[in-house]
């Protein structure tokens, strides 16, 4: 790699621009531009970009320390005088794998000698620019992102270490650009996408020269799809005196002609997989082809220099998805397809798994499907269902031996439209994925055991038991709930038997739940959603609107719902606190708002409502359990957190907020009312079962619906006993010093923990910090995958159709909760961030701990979720239009005023004005 680096190249160390830094960091400007950048204050982006203003002037003016000056004046008298450098910004932040500031810091090209210093000053000052700070403060946050329960203010921002690499500028450019050793748009691992253009770089990095593209197949070592950019000007170094110059390209036929030849691209491809071999991960690299060469490869003048192609520049892609290293088949080797079910349904969540979450998982799902003793998921990436270190797969390619994309794309309707779109594109293709040959033990034999070993025919058995007189069964149903809860509340007040460990009081508090679970899980599966999907058709499918308004109606009002009541008691909760005491706290403030009810509670203070104490006293007796991914122990609880309940109670706050006991009335009396006048239709027809038929349906309609919910609500009481168990374990071992951190009893399993509490020299460590750094890996994802293959190669819908009748701006998707609203879009990755009332609320999947966000919000917009989804059912419950199969983040920003139509499926774009 070293012949391909320029020569005369140097650095200008963190140690160097340490002292000016320091000195920038301490004044008020940055210390007001940290609070403007965290929210604190009222502060306008001119306010920021005015700070961070003060900061970079800072940069060019301080005095630089005698040793400082000395060896710069070093360096430059060592170089030649009529040499031309490069200084490109280093930051250990910028080159690192967890963070990318490509194109944020500054490059200062065409240097001279003598004004090395300027140049430094110059690229250390772009370090302080407002979009640098703000990217910055948005990584911190997500790094804090974690398993650990501490409840900490965010510490003041750390000080950027900062570096500059000085390098001979390479003369004479003919084409440069920027190369990824894997694909930044898919993260293939097998495809490297190149940008390039004519003359320097520079033009590729700005943005300012519409580059051509190039994908290239590293293990078919071709060009496998070509985009040319228009290329209107060229940057070319001022040898004379120096910087860049941007030089016009008048003729058409050359700005659009290729800026690079298979060749050099394959060239490009041998060097861009050798800085990835020497790093030992994927690679952002900036490169120059310097010399004379012809459009066909050969050089076109004997007298010029040879075509040497040169390394500027190399960092890591922190974009990037990452999968098991378990997951991953070798470059060559046929590929194996991977749906991420937890994303649509079960889970319902993008958060990653702990080890403990994924064991527990684990256990829970086998249970409920009657596997006491076996587990159904297991280490190997080629059976039906594996089990990741933070996720958990369905094994695609197995199906695909059976099946077509179209027929499971059929199958997945009701699911999700953008899982559906995903089945149909271009990239699903059954050719390329379908498994040849079956995995051990993988056949109709043992594939029949196990479906003999599981609950299947007796919950079938039970359904239709239900069926029969479904009043009466809720009723002793609901009986057999009561006394569940009343156990749970025994078993979580006794807690963990020393004894007997961690791992048989999960298992015991599991087993109460049996005969409920069975119950919901069996009306669920065999009635509510048969029908649901029945009706759900009508609705999308409907002849007319007044049948589709028809369908939409029987799809909402559901009284019993456990999740509506507690959303219901949130809203009381809220009413009850006043507006005067929410004035005092801000969203970030309300940590100090839950030690104010605590000191009131525990009666050292003794300025809040007393119907708010009682109606606080109520729900946490009821609900504590209930947190943001309900399914994990690892994640807060309103027990252990109280600020997140306060967060979601603060949604209910304000005149423009509805009851929603009385929404949820509203929506029950208008679905009574067409199932009466459906009802009446039929009965009016002569030799006709279609009346007999409707009070079936109604049946089912008003006695199973409500209790959609309730596998899932109950499964998150268990885990919220559990972890309450967990926490207090989690105290023993930090006492001890068995584990270093909060959370760290999370990268733990039962069992584990188990043999810790009988033996503390039972080493823990070596178990939690492997395990800990792939979850923190996992943590930085941008995005979760629904369909993925083993190259990392995540797969995307075809780009939709064009409507030319629809207006220019309009986003097209499902059609989820009817109604028409308009406001600024919130992008949310978390239900407990900012969010104000009458937004849109915009995510990629909502799970039953974003149920208070729908009460404020003037609309819904998802990327995933199917009629029978959370997002889907909860709009429709609270009256909110709302519209999924929107790629969120490609096609909004937060800001942007929208007009969200829930009858016609589609989002119109107003504003683009951002945030």
């Amino acid at each position: 790699l070293s012949s391909h680096v320029p020569r005369s190249s140097f650095a200008l160390t963190t140690e160097f621009f340490a002292p000016i830094i320091a000195r920038v960091v301490e004044t008020d400007a940055y210390a007001e531009a940290v609070a403007a950048i965290d929210g604190e204050g009222i502060h306008t982006a001119d306010d920021i970009d005015r700070l961070c203003s003060q900061l970079k002037s800072l940069c060019h003016t301080l005095p630089l320390a005698q040793d400082q000056t000395t060896a710069l004046s070093a360096l430059a008298s060592e170089l030649p005088s009529d040499i031309l450098l490069a200084v490109r910004s280093s930051a250990p932040e910028e080159d690192g794998a967890a963070a990318s500031y490509a194109g944020a810091f500054e490059t200062r090209l065409g240097v001279r000698p003598a004004d090395l210093e300027e140049a430094a000053r110059g690229c250390l000052a772009s370090a302080f620019d407002a979009r640098v700070l703000v990217y910055r403060r948005e990584q911190r946050r997500r790094n804090q992102s974690s398993t650990t329960t501490t409840k900490k203010k965010p510490e003041r921002e750390s000080p950027l270490a900062f570096a500059a690499v000085v390098m001979e500028m390479v003369h004479p450019v003919r084409t440069a650009g920027v190369a990824f050793s894997a694909n930044p748009l898919n993260s293939d691992r097998d495809e490297m996408v190149v940008d390039s253009s004519y003359g320097l770089g520079e033009g590729v990095v700005d943005g300012s020269v519409a580059a051509d593209r190039y994908i290239y197949d590293k293990v078919a070592k071709k060009v496998v799809q070509t985009a040319l950019g228009k290329k209107t000007e060229e940057k070319v170094m001022n040898v004379e005196t120096g910087g860049v110059t941007a030089v016009p390209i008048g003729d058409g036929k050359r700005q659009m002609a290729s800026s690079l030849t298979d060749r050099q691209v394959a060239r490009l491809g041998e060097l861009v997989q050798a800085v990835e071999d020497a790093y030992g991960m994927p690679m952002d690299v900036e490169f120059a082809f310097v010399g004379s060469v012809g459009n066909d490869g050969t050089d076109s003048d004997p007298a010029a220099a040879p075509e040497q192609l040169k390394l500027l520049q190399a960092r890591p892609i922190t974009t990037l998805h990452y999968l098991d290293e378990a997951i991953m088949t070798d470059p060559g080797q046929r590929r194996m397809l991977y749906y991420d079910y937890n994303v649509v349904s079960e889970a319902t969540t993008t958060t990653p798994f702990s080890h403990l979450d994924n064991a527990l998982y684990n256990r829970l799902a086998s249970w409920m499907m009657g596997y006491k003793e076996a587990s159904l998921f297991g280490g190997d990436p080629r059976m039906p269902i594996f089990m990741g270190e933070t996720r958990q797969y369905a094994n695609v390619s197995l199906l695909l031996r059976y099946s077509t994309p179209e027929r499971i794309a059929k199958l997945s309707e009701l699911l999700d439209p953008y899982l559906v779109s995903l089945f149909r594109g271009t990239d699903c293709d059954k050719a390329k994925y379908k498994m040849k040959k079956l995995p051990k033990g993988v056949n109709v034999r043992n594939s029949w055991k196990l479906i003999k070993a599981g609950r299947y025919m007796e919950q079938y058995k039970i359904s239709k038991d239900i069926k029969k007189d479904p009043a009466t069964k809720v009723e002793l149903y609901k009986k057999s709930v009561q006394k569940a809860k009343a156990e749970l509340k025994r078993l979580e007040a006794r807690g963990v038997v020393p004894s007997e460990g961690i791992a048989a009081f999960a298992m015991e508090v599991i087993d109460v739940l049996d005969e409920t679970l069975q119950i919901e899980v069996a009306a669920v599966m065999f009635a509510v959603i048969p029908l649901f999907n029945e009706l759900d058709k009508k609705r999308r499918l409907g002849a007319t609107d007044d049948v589709r308004s028809e369908f939409d109606a029987l799809l909402a009002g559901y009284e019993g719902d456990e999740l509506m009541e507690l959303n219901i008691e949130m809203y009381r909760l809220a009413q009850t606190l006043g507006d005067d005491v929410w004035k005092e706290y801000g969203h970030d403030d309300l940590n100090e708002l839950a030690a104010r009810i605590q000191d009131n509670l525990n009666g050292t203070r003794k300025d809040l409502p007393l119907p708010f104490l009682d109606e606080w006293n109520i729900f946490m007796d009821r609900f504590s359990y209930d947190g943001q991914d309900q399914m994990f122990v690892s994640c807060p609880r309103y027990a252990d957190s109280p600020e997140l309940l306060l967060a979601k109670v603060r949604q209910n706050v304000g005149p423009t907020v509805a009851d929603p006991s009385v929404t949820a009335k509203e929506r029950l009396e208008k679905r009574k009312q067409v199932q009466e006048l459906q009802l009446k239709r039929a009965e009016k027809k002569f030799f006709s079962s279609s009346a007999k038929k409707l009070k079936k349906r109604n049946e089912i309609l008003d006695n199973l619906f409500w209790m959609r919910n309730a596998p899932k609500m109950h499964v998150a009481e268990v885990c919220g006993i559990i972890r309450k168990e967990l926490l207090k374990i989690q105290t023993q071992f930090l006492e001890v010093g068995q584990i270093d951190e909060e959370g760290d009893i999370f990268h733990l399993d039962l069992e584990e923990i188990d043999q810790a509490l009988a033996d503390e020299s039972f080493e823990l460590r070596s178990k939690v910090l492997p395990r800990k750094a792939v979850y923190r890996q996992a943590l930085l994802a941008t995005e979760c995958p629904l369909l993925i293959d083993s190259r990392c190669r995540i797969l995307r819908p075809d780009p939709p159709a064009v409507d030319s009748s629809l207006p220019e701006g309009t986003l097209v998707g499902a059609a989820m909760s009817s109604g028409i609203a308009r406001g600024k879009v919130r992008i949310l990755e978390h239900p407990n961030e900012r969010f104000e009332q009458g937004e849109v609320l915009a995510a990629v999947v909502t799970g039953p701990a974003w149920t208070p966000l729908f009460v404020g919000c003037s609309a819904v917009v998802l990327q995933i979720g199917g009629a029978l989804q959370h997002g889907a059912l909860c709009a429709r419950e609270y009256g909110k239009p709302a519209v999924s199969n929107i790629d969120i983040h490609a096609q909004l920003k937060t800001g942007m005023l929208v007009e969200v139509d829930g009858n016609a499926g589609t989002v119109k774009i107003l504003e683009e004005d951002q945030e």
